[in-house]
């Protein structure tokens, strides 16, 4: 037994948690409390220690020699894992992204595609989204006053920008959705291909990414997947395995988060109309309010880290070896950071949120993120007259990633 165990009362890692998402905030709430760092050691998952605060998310995920994100990046039940190994001859992940990396390596990975997330990419990028923003404006007038938000608009718009960013056709959406959702909500019974935590989806994956850089590699393009395809690590070109886990950190995660942001923002929006009342009276509100959106969201559950020496947080021992879990959704709920945290404020200055992690390892695509959520609300809100559920909202059994399956919503607009 390890010493501070997670009592046996708490339970926020479970997949099923997160459908009552009030509850787990509770539970994450006494974890921070009393147990900001403690063990866990339950099935189906290899031993590890929780960390719920935000101070100590930042000073985990801040340190990246001390905590690696090799080779342990995410939760993978065991069984898995174990498959995974004998399958790949020791590696327990059938791809290896530019996350799975650290130091120079990452850093060299990672500046491979930086100058299409930042500065000048998002210039560039603007129109494309402010068009899009409006294209499914115009398709939830179309709709006559409901629609399934979380299916229709908020899953799309995000999707169909990263399409623009690869260069792939939009006929390619359902096809990158449902691999998306097949590996990233893998633990959702209605979402998942089998019980195989998304193992069973990468052949298919491999071939059809494999075939993309085939193609770029043969006719470069004015795209990023040309970038990617045709780019040198040091003096050798990247490796097949390297370029097609890009090309699906890219099209899976680039938009998954995003969706999951906005489809959480219409749904605090409507709980709480004040603060869409002031977006609608001031829509440049949306600028800062976008990282205040993420916060509240926190679209990324969870991430792992491995401790490459001893290390003591807040009072605990964490040894050489020992796995780490950081809790964001936690960390953005915390009170020694934010000032009313269960408080959704769209003015609130919330730029200490760990939303899209922290240090080096930080989401390299936030600004192209923040770019869709405050374009597109910032457009949305002014025109609605009323918005409210029409239905229950239906959360993505997920310990890794969040969103809503189905976000049903009744609304007006203005000139209707």
């Amino acid at each position: 037994m390890r010493y501070p165990e997670m009592p046996a009362h708490l339970d926020p890692i479970r997949h099923e948690a997160w459908l009552d998402e009030g509850r787990v905030h509770q539970e994450m709430q006494t974890l921070r409390e009393d147990f900001p760092v403690c063990w866990y050691a339950r099935e189906p998952y290899r031993p590890f220690w929780v960390v719920t605060r935000n101070a100590d998310i930042k000073e985990v995920m801040g340190q990246n020699a001390l905590f690696i994100n090799e080779p342990r990046l995410v939760l993978v039940d065991k069984a898995v894992e174990e498959a995974t190994e004998q399958a790949l001859g020791g590696r327990r992940y059938t791809v290896r992204t530019v996350l799975d990396m650290d130091g120079t390596e990452h850093q060299a990975y990672r500046e491979l595609t930086r100058s299409w997330f930042m500065g000048p990419g998002i210039v560039k990028l603007q129109q494309r989204i402010e068009a899009l923003a409006d294209r499914y404006i115009a398709i939830m007038r179309e709709a006559g006053g409901r629609i399934d938000f979380a299916h229709e608009v908020a899953s799309q718009l995000p999707l169909r920008v990263i399409l623009s960013i690869l260069g792939l056709p939009e006929t390619e959406a359902p096809f990158i959705l449902r691999i998306t959702q097949q590996l990233l909500s893998s633990a959702d019974p209605e979402l998942q291909r089998s019980r195989q935590g998304g193992a069973d989806v990468m052949p298919e994956v491999a071939a059809y990414f494999g075939k993309l850089l085939a193609e770029r590699r043969a006719n470069p393009q004015d795209d990023l997947a040309s970038v990617i395809a045709t780019s040198l690590v040091g003096d050798e070109a990247i490796g097949a395995l390297e370029a097609i886990s890009y090309y699906l950190l890219i099209s899976t995660a680039g938009h998954e988060t995003t969706a999951a942001s906005i489809a959480g923002g219409m749904l605090a929006f409507i709980q709480n109309p004040d603060q869409m009342k002031k977006v609608q009276d001031k829509p440049a509100l949306m600028r800062n309010g976008a990282n205040e959106l993420v916060r509240w969201v926190s679209p990324i559950r969870h991430f792992m880290r491995t401790a490459t020496e001893d290390y003591t947080l807040s009072g605990v021992t964490i040894r050489a070896g020992d796995s780490v879990c950081v809790l964001l959704p936690s960390g953005n709920r915390d009170d020694a950071t934010f000032d009313a945290p269960y408080r959704f404020d769209i003015e609130r200055q919330s730029e200490g949120h760990v939303g899209f992690g922290w240090g080096g390892h930080a989401c390299l695509g936030r600004q192209v993120a923040l770019a869709e959520i405050r374009t597109f609300f910032a457009r949305l809100l002014p025109q609605l007259a009323s918005v409210e559920l029409d239905g229950v909202p239906r959360p993505i059994q997920s310990n890794f990633t969040g969103g809503y399956k189905s976000l049903p919503i009744r609304y007006r607009f203005h000139d209707a």
